[in-house]
């Protein structure tokens, strides 16, 4: 079936026929946030390190205009709160992507303590044929990181790199609570699958009670189904020309959303979870499900005021 034939499918699947701009409005979205797709390249970020732009997905691994290692530190690391905890640390990596939120946090953890044990549990559909390494003073982290892959221990820092389909293969995380867990899939409208509900209940189940989840996105429904889930949800600062990160904990209160954040996570139609019972859906079809019910939904609310516009891919 081509798009507007899985969109007609969906709404017939809700036992209803959409009206013409209907349909247009929900195909103009997908198509836009599906992307263009191209060969992957290196690319220089805003503080000299490299990424890479995915071509498969259209994106880059990492923010082009804030830079690499900057959203390392800021989106992930500093949230996390990892470098205020004693002990042993336990990370759930969600994307390991080039491995640099991994290599960033493992200088700074043994920086702060020599002999601090460092267990990672990274999910990962396939590595790029390629992976820039990072600039010091993380050159030698990021190549113990990578040198240990798939799994590897050292002198009290284990990493395992579980390749595949990261739905199912959360699902053999186990006996392993994280006391943060990093979420950094490409983002949610080109990567919809490691974003539901159902997806990020199984994460939830591999965090101690006491664990820091954060992500760079402030997609609302990430952040709706975070606190469907049972999350304190709230966000981390803005960094380069993207929006707030996103924090979530299970105990304690993470830095509090904006009064604009929290009225659009209330009203906007676009602020109902991505879905995926059974953890198996297309991508696409969980973003035709996810528009055609934010469509629906629109229709629901009252029709004053401007109607909003559709969220961007991150």
């Amino acid at each position: 079936m081509d798009l507007r034939e899985l969109v007609e499918e969906s709404f017939r699947g809700r036992g209803l026929t959409p009206g013409r701009e209907d349909l247009e409005a929900v195909l103009r979205d997908l198509v836009r946030w599906r992307g263009p797709e191209g060969a992957d390249r290196i690319l220089r970020t805003a503080d000299g390190s490299l990424t890479l732009l995915s071509g498969a997905f259209g994106e880059p691994y990492h923010s082009v205009s804030a830079g690499a290692v900057r959203e390392c530190l800021h989106k992930f690391l500093a949230p996390s709160g990892l470098l205020n905890r004693k002990g042993r640390v336990r990370i759930l990596d969600v994307g390991f992507g080039l491995g640099y939120n991994v290599a960033v946090a493992f200088y700074h953890l043994r920086k702060r303590d020599p002999s601090l044990e460092i267990e990672v549990v990274s999910l990962e559909r396939e590595l790029p044929a390629r992976i820039p390494v990072l600039p010091e003073p993380y050159r030698e982290a990021h190549r113990k990181v990578l040198s240990l892959l798939p799994s590897g221990e050292r002198e009290g820092f284990r990493i395992h790199l579980l390749m595949g389909d990261a739905r199912q293969s959360v699902s053999s995380v186990r006996g392993f609570k994280a006391h943060a867990v990093f979420h950094d899939p490409f983002s949610p409208y080109r990567n919809p699958e490691l974003w539901t509900l159902e997806f990020l209940r199984k994460v939830r189940e591999a965090m101690d009670p006491s664990g820091v989840w954060v992500s760079y996105t402030s997609s609302l429904p990430v952040r709706r189904a975070l606190l469907d889930l049972g999350f304190r949800v709230g966000g981390s600062a803005p960094l380069g020309r993207k929006r707030s990160g996103t924090v979530a904990t299970l105990r304690g209160d993470p830095p509090p959303l904006s009064v604009g954040e929290k009225v659009r996570l209330r009203k906007s139609p676009y602020s109902v979870p991505f879905r995926d019972p059974d953890l198996r859906e297309d991508p696409l079809r969980i973003l035709i499900e996810y528009r055609v019910s934010v469509l629906l939904r629109e229709k629901e609310v009252s029709s004053e005021g401007e109607r909003e516009p559709p969220p961007q891919s991150s």
